[in-house]
């Protein structure tokens, strides 16, 4: 176990960026035929501090604390998956329990889970979430919406459910609302929290492309409009995170390839987005005629842009381990830009459109990065358009003491309070040492979800080796 606590004390580092992934496969838009040469400025990746002048020690205790904190949410998870989730989702499945009542016993499980799963990571760490339009943002809290995000961390998530929960947009008091995500299918297998957005939240995974998953993404859709259960329904166009990989590097390539075709300077900050298909998703604001939503993501940490140049070396992409790590005295502040979207239902050309979005959004991460390396972010001029978003951290901080006194509860009910006990300290054990395992194996920390770091750097693995074994095979 003291292996686990302490891998990479040595280099005082944080991990940051991802190790080779396979992004083909997330190519819809964009071909790899006529890529550049890659750029030999961009350097490989650096370590970072988890804490600016973080000592060994500090260092030891922080990465205790994140796993701690991480085996602590999934442990609060797992609990309501089971007790609460589960038993929900069978009924349902028998037609004991009708789709509309379904919903709304899950709703009533989402808002009782969502607290304990950024409490922790987003309200005790320090992290502070702005907004440049909190009427708009309120007003996605009423009713249907359609929000159109930036890709530029793996807890973008986590920012959706902090908003979606919050009561108070820039003192005005607002409604809550389930938040619901298109992802990537293989979330959905994540262990725990992927389970639980499977089973409970009911979002959308999609498998290959908008175009092909359309019939999935438009039945979830009808199935809400139905039960007139209301969503605030999040979408990254751009579909993938990249890094410093090589197969990163070349879909970077790949996408400012596109965009000269498109007669586009290349984007510095953004990925291409992903359009084929992607009207399907409209129907989302169809019924109560709901905001279609662009979000653009700046995560700022001690002064310096995190999500800034794709190409740059001091790019970071912000995960779960992040964001626990401000509790050393690094928080992440989290700046959501909202600009309210107007898309015909019959639009002809949906390529021009999200490409000028993402224009948009490239250039708002340009005046971001302007105003981190001249030191005025922090500025009077620059902060008057942005609002707090809050939640009541007494509010959060009752739900997960509600959270421990209904575990012990249940474990005292049936005499296994020792089992339970033991079970947080082998999941403890599990989130450190499969965190490490997948750290060694890729370089890096990929944490969205717990344990994806692991399985998405085995995956890597076999995927080169695969590579390598065909590659020799071919030669010999």
């Amino acid at each position: 176990m003291y292996f686990f606590w302490t891998v990479g004390l040595c280099k005082n580092c944080w991990p940051g960026m991802c190790a080779p992934t396979n992004k083909t496969d997330a190519v819809d838009d964009v071909g790899l035929s006529n890529q550049q040469p890659l750029e030999q400025a961009v350097a490989p990746w650096r370590g970072r501090p988890m804490a600016e002048g973080a000592s060994t020690m500090k260092t030891f205790f922080l990465m205790i604390y994140c796993h701690f904190s991480i085996a602590l949410l999934c442990m609060n998870v797992l609990f309501d998956l089971v007790i609460f989730g589960l038993p929900a989702w069978l009924l349902y499945a028998i037609g004991l329990l009708s789709n509309r009542l379904y919903l709304k016993v899950t709703t009533w499980i989402i808002n009782f889970t969502t607290p304990v799963v950024f409490f922790q990571p987003m309200m005790l760490s320090g992290t502070k979430i702005y907004c440049n339009d909190a009427n708009l943002l309120a007003e996605c809290s009423r009713t249907d919406s359609l929000l159109l995000a930036n890709h530029g961390s793996r807890i973008d998530w986590m920012v959706g459910m902090f908003c979606g929960f919050s009561r108070y947009f820039a003192g005005q008091t607002c409604d809550r609302i389930r938040v619901g995500f298109v992802c990537e299918a293989i979330l959905g297998f994540m262990p725990v929290v992927g389970w639980y957005r499977k089973l409970v939240a009911n979002d959308i995974f999609v498998w290959r492309s908008f175009k092909q998953d359309a019939p999935t993404i438009t039945n979830n859709i009808e199935t809400f409009h139905k039960a007139e259960t209301n969503r605030m329904l999040f979408l990254s166009p751009e579909g993938v995170v990249v890094d410093f990989g090589d197969k990163d590097v070349e879909y970077i390539h790949a996408c400012r390839t596109f965009c000269e075709d498109q007669n586009y300077k290349p984007f510095d900050y953004v990925l291409t987005p992903r359009y084929k298909g992607s009207m399907c998703l409209l129907q989302q604001t169809q019924k109560n005629s709901g905001p279609v939503v662009s979000i653009c993501l700046a995560y700022v940490r001690d002064g310096k842009l995190l999500n800034c140049k794709l190409l740059s070396s001091e790019r970071s992409v912000p995960d779960i381990y992040t964001l626990n790590a401000g509790i050393g005295g690094s928080p992440v502040d989290i700046y959501i830009h909202l600009k309210r979207l107007n898309i015909a239902q019959d639009l002809n050309d949906p390529k021009a459109f999200m490409m000028e979005n993402y224009k948009e959004k490239d250039e708002l991460l340009r005046a971001w990065d302007h105003q981190t390396s001249a030191g005025t972010a922090s500025s009077e001029a620059w902060m008057s358009q942005f609002d707090v978003i809050q939640n009541s951290y007494l509010e959060c901080a009752l739900y997960q003491v509600g959270h421990a006194i209904l575990m012990l509860s249940v474990a005292m009910m049936f005499d296994c309070v020792h089992m339970l006990f033991n079970f947080g300290f082998l999941l403890f054990c599990l989130v450190a040492g499969s965190h490490t395992v997948g750290w060694i194996l890729g370089s890096t920390s990929m944490e969205s979800v717990p344990f994806e770091t692991c399985i998405k750097a085995v995956i890597a693995l076999h995927e080169r080796r695969k590579h390598s074994t065909c590659s020799n095979g071919k030669s010999s």
